[in-house]
């Protein structure tokens, strides 16, 4: 398990299937901060990549 994941889990008290997966809202996979953490599915995930891809990080996000 990513340590982001367990983070997540620990702090929002829930345990989450394979299925669903942590976006990390500035986009650094390395990030712990839980304010730049969120569950979501995977489609969730993509569309993120597809935005920051065309747009860059919304600062707002952070």
């Amino acid at each position: 398990m990513e340590g982001y994941r367990f983070v997540l889990c620990v702090l929002e008290g829930v345990a989450v299937g394979h299925d669903t997966v942590v976006r990390h809202r500035c986009h650094n996979r390395r990030c712990f901060n839980p304010d730049h953490l969120q569950f979501g599915t995977q489609a969730d995930n993509k569309r993120d990549d597809w935005e920051f891809a065309a747009n860059g990080v919304d600062f707002d996000l952070l």
